[in-house]
């Protein structure tokens, strides 16, 4: 410890000793009236600050809390209905799905003027080969293909051509039928 930190130490016991021996030669002057007087007036300013400081907060916020427990339950009951309704949709959507064939794979590639090199479609899987097709176009099909045909990326193997913004892609696709 410093010696400046000795001196402040010793100054703050300075104060503290000063202050005591104030409030208890106040306390000594007083006769037994002011003093019981003085205690009392002490406590009730002590009651009224534990009073404000830690009951009254704890009773109006369970007083909130009450209000808003109905409201809570309402919004619990109508999630656990939208909830139902979702599952419900989930289901319905995965029994409309057709089984992806090969003329509609064809199809999708026609509409975006692209044509495969290969093209083979077996149960729920689709592998196509593309030899040359723009970037941007290959991910705007795919995204067509996962919304209207349930279609997801199983595999993929995407080469950059020399061109810019061209590349050649083997992709096997998986329908998801299933409500997952």
């Amino acid at each position: 410890m410093s010696n400046k930190d000795t001196r402040s130490a010793e100054q703050q016991g300075t104060f503290l000793s000063f202050a005591k021996d104030s409030a208890l030669a106040y306390w000594q002057q007083r006769d037994g009236r002011e003093r019981r007087l003085l205690l009392v007036a002490f406590l009730v300013v002590a009651a009224a600050i534990i009073y404000s400081v830690l009951i009254d907060p704890a009773l109006s916020g369970r007083v909130e809390l009450q209000k808003q427990v109905p409201q809570l339950r309402q919004q619990v009951a109508e999630m656990a209905e939208l909830s139902k309704q979702s599952a419900q949709l989930n289901t319905s959507m995965a029994e409309n799905i057709p089984a992806i064939t090969r003329e509609a794979v064809e199809a999708s590639l026609v509409h975006w003027a692209v044509k495969p090199q290969t093209l083979a479609v077996s149960d729920d899987v689709v592998r196509v080969q593309l030899s040359s097709i723009a970037y941007a176009g290959l991910m705007e099909w795919l995204l067509e293909m996962q919304k209207s045909a349930r279609l997801t990326v199983d595999d993929a193997r995407v080469t950059a051509l020399p061109e810019t913004g061209m590349v050649s892609a083997t992709l096997t696709l998986r329908q998801q039928r299933n409500a997952s």
